[in-house]
């Protein structure tokens, strides 16, 4: 008997990893710092793996929209997934940052929503 495989989890996951990687890496810093350690962390690298991860994310969120062909979410996480890209690699600001995240959050949030949950494309 075939199992399906279920690729819902992409999306969040790649998320969760560019937060992880915007927020976790700071968090973590901070707390060594707490602790007297120094590290030397390169920015250009910190900033290209969180902009990885959102556009792994992205095209997670395509693959989903191939199947149930809902525009706002991939186009909620569209217009984040540019902000954080632009913030990252242009010109940083912490309230554009903010809202990237938040913007690829829904997007990705109303992707899940559709793909397992009423059934309801949104449009």
């Amino acid at each position: 008997m075939a199992t399906r495989w279920s690729s819902s989890w992409l999306a969040p996951a790649a998320t969760a990893l560019s937060l992880l990687a915007c927020y976790g890496t700071l968090a973590a810093t901070a707390l060594l710092g707490a602790l007297g350690v120094s590290i030397g962390l390169g920015e250009t690298a910190w900033a290209g793996t969180i902009v990885v991860f959102a556009w792994l994310a992205l095209l997670a969120l395509w693959c989903g929209w191939r199947r149930h062909r809902a525009l706002r979410p991939i186009t909620i996480a569209a217009v984040g997934v540019m902000i954080i890209t632009f913030t990252m690699l242009a010109a940083y600001d912490r309230v554009l940052e903010l809202t990237g995240f938040a913007l690829l959050c829904t997007g990705t949030f109303l992707d899940w929503r559709t793909q397992c949950g009423d059934g309801r494309a949104p449009r």
